[in-house]
C-alpha cells in the first residue's frame, strides 16, 4: 500500500501539467545575447564549438558554429498545456556547404521526433509552424551543424501560436514516453503502464493494480530522469535508501522508516531518552514561509548524537561531524547536482524558462564521529 508519500508524487504531476512559458516565449535568450565568458549561458554546448560574432548588425551578436560538427541545444518547459501549436522563425548566415538542422526531442528523453534541414540563406528570416500531439511535458529544441561551411544564428524566436495556424501540420507524436512523463493510457509509456491517478503519469510499477516486484524489492519512489518529468514508482531494492533519500515505504529505507523521505523516527515516541523527533532541515519559501522536505530524526541540531549515531547535519552531533554524502535538493525535495536537475518556475511572477534553486540542505545517510 503506497504511503501518504504519493499525494506529493501526485503534486509533482499535476505541476508537470501546468505549462510553463514567458508570455507565450517558449526559448530563454533567443537573440543568443547572453554569453557566460566563450558560452551561452542558456544553451548547452553538445560538441564542436561556438563563438560569439557579430550579425548584420554589429552591435546585435549572434553564435557561429565553429568546426564540421556542432550542436547546441536547450530543454524547454511548454507542455501541451500551454498549447500544442508552435511557431519558430529564424534569421541565419548558412553557407551551401554546411548542413543545418532544427532537431525536436519532445520529452528531451534522447529519442529526436522531428528533424527540419535549415536551408542556406543570408540573413533571411524563415518561419515554420510545428503541431505537437498532446499530451507531452517539455521539448528540447537541438541546433546541429556539419560541413566545413559557415553557419551563424542571430535568433531563433519559439511561440505558441493559435491551433488553427497548425491545422495542415503533420503532429508530431512523441516516442513512448519515459517514467514521470504524463499519459492518457498505457501504451503512451515505454513501461506500458500509466498510473490510475487523476494525473496520469507513466510508471513501471503501481502495487494498487497488483504489480509484483521481484523478490527483494517493493514498489517505490524512482527519482525524475529530467527536470521536466515528475517522480514515479518502480521497484527499488529493499533497504536501499539511506537517510534522508527519497521514499514511499519504510520497506525502501535502510533505517526502516519512510516519512516522505527515509528517517529515524515518525514521533517522539521512537527516540530514546526523551528526544524529540523533528525535520532535519527546513527549506525556505520565496515568500518568506518555510517548509520541510527533509528526514525527521531524533533531537534535530542539538548537538545530542553520539559516536556511530544517525545523523542529518553536523549540528545534530556532539562531536559537530556527521560524515556521508552532502545532500543537494529542489524546492520539490527531489536530489539534484545542478539547477539545471530542477523543475521550472511555474508561480506567478516568475520567470517559468528559468529552473528552480539546487540548495544543498544537509548530509545523506551521515554517521556522526
Amino acid at each position: 500500500m503506497k504511503s501518504k508519500f504519493a499525494s506529493l508524487l501526485l503534486l509533482a504531476a499535476a505541476a508537470s501539467q501546468l505549462g510553463s512559458t514567458d508570455c507565450g516565449q517558449v526559448l530563454r535568450d533567443p537573440g543568443f545575447d547572453l554569453w557566460c565568458g566563450d558560452s551561452l549561458c542558456a544553451w548547452q554546448l553538445e560538441r564542436g564549438n561556438i563563438a560569439r560574432v557579430p550579425t548584420w548588425d554589429a552591435g546585435d551578436p549572434g553564435v557561429s558554429f565553429v568546426g564540421d560538427d556542432v550542436a547546441i541545444a536547450q530543454l524547454s518547459p511548454v507542455t501541451s498545456a500551454d498549447g500544442t501549436c508552435i511557431k519558430y522563425q529564424m534569421i541565419t548566415n548558412i553557407d551551401d556547404n554546411a548542413t543545418v538542422w532544427l532537431n525536436i526531442d519532445v520529452e528531451g528523453d534522447g529519442s529526436f521526433e522531428y528533424k527540419q534541414q535549415v536551408g542556406a540563406s543570408t540573413w533571411q528570416p524563415v518561419a515554420y509552424h510545428l503541431y505537437v500531439q498532446a499530451p507531452f511535458d517539455g521539448i528540447q529544441f537541438e541546433l546541429a551543424k556539419t560541413g566545413p561551411g559557415n553557419a551563424v544564428f542571430a535568433q531563433i524566436q519559439v511561440t505558441i501560436d493559435d491551433d488553427a495556424n497548425c491545422s495542415s501540420q503533420r503532429p508530431i507524436i512523441a516516442a513512448p514516453r519515459p517514467d514521470g512523463a504524463v499519459c492518457g493510457v498505457d501504451s503512451d509509456c515505454r513501461s506500458s503502464l500509466c498510473s490510475a491517478s487523476q494525473y496520469g503519469i507513466c510508471e513501471s510499477c503501481d502495487s494498487t493494480l497488483g504489480t509484483v516486484c521481484p523478490s527483494g524489492q517493493v514498489c517505490g519512489y524512482e527519482s525524475p530522469t529530467s527536470s521536466v518529468l515528475a517522480a514515479s514508482y518502480a521497484c527499488v531494492a529493499d533497504g536501499a535508501k539511506q537517510l534522508a533519500e527519497n521514499c514511499v515505504l519504510d520497506e525502501e529505507c535502510a533505517t526502516g522508516i519512510c516519512n516522505g523521505v527515509c528517517s529515524t523516527c515518525i514521533t517522539s515516541a521512537g527516540c530514546p531518552n526523551g528526544e524529540t523527533c523533528g525535520q532535519a532541515w527546513t527549506t525556505p519559501n520565496a515568500d518568506g514561509t518555510v517548509r520541510s522536505i527533509g528526514p525527521s530524526v531524533c533531537a534535530p541540531n542539538s548537538s545530542l548524537q553520539v559516536a556511530g549515531a544517525p545523523c542529518a547535519s553536523d549540528d545534530d552531533c556532539a562531536s559537530s561531524s556527521c560524515v556521508g554524502t552532502v545532500r543537494s535538493q529542489c524546492d520539490d525535495g527531489r536530489a539534484c547536482a545542478t539547477a539545471a536537475d530542477c523543475p521550472f518556475d511555474t508561480e506567478p511572477n516568475e520567470n517559468g524558462l528559468q529552473n528552480g534553486p539546487c540548495n544543498t540542505v544537509g548530509v545523506q545517510g551521515g554517521s556522526c564521529q
